[in-house]
């Protein structure tokens, strides 16, 4: 995309090197409360956050039933974490299936090969879609970054 801008490219470059994030979704136990847990991550090729996910899982059921979500992440910097660039991405999540499960196994797999194991346990892709990022570089620098700045070449 021509014209990202500097903070859309940050959020772009950490959400790459992501091996992990914080998945928050609208719970349905307590209902309505934020439910936020670990998971791994990956990127699909448009640059949405991948995620590999159990049918079983509390934040699957809370996605089937509200798809409004958002993924965490952070460098690895080993600094200060109050001081390291992160990223919140907001967004519509959706499960992948047919030829974009494929291309989604292939990168996830890449990213964390231990994976392999959750899929025959009837683990599912799913793919966020970002509408806004909200992105932190460190004391005092933060912006909110449109979805369209993420996703794409």
């Amino acid at each position: 995309m021509a014209g990202r801008s500097e903070n859309g490219e940050a959020v772009r470059t950490l959400l790459r090197a992501a091996r992990h994030g914080l998945l928050s979704t609208a719970g349905l136990e307590p209902s309505g409360f934020p439910y936020g847990s670990l998971v791994q991550l990956a990127a699909t090729s448009e640059g949405e956050p991948l995620f590999l996910i159990s049918p079983l899982a509390q934040h699957t059921r809370n996605l089937e039933t509200d798809p409004r979500a958002s993924v965490f992440v952070t460098s690895a910097g080993g600094g200060d974490p109050m001081q390291e660039p992160r990223a919140a991405l907001i967004g519509t999540a959706r499960p992948l299936g047919g030829g974009a499960a494929g291309a989604a196994r292939d990168r996830f797999l890449r990213v964390h090969p231990e994976a392999e194991l959750y899929l025959g346990l009837g683990f599912r892709f799913w793919a966020l879609s970002p509408q806004e990022a909200r992105y932190v570089g460190g004391f005092g620098a933060a912006a909110w970054v449109a979805g369209e700045e993420l996703i794409g070449a």
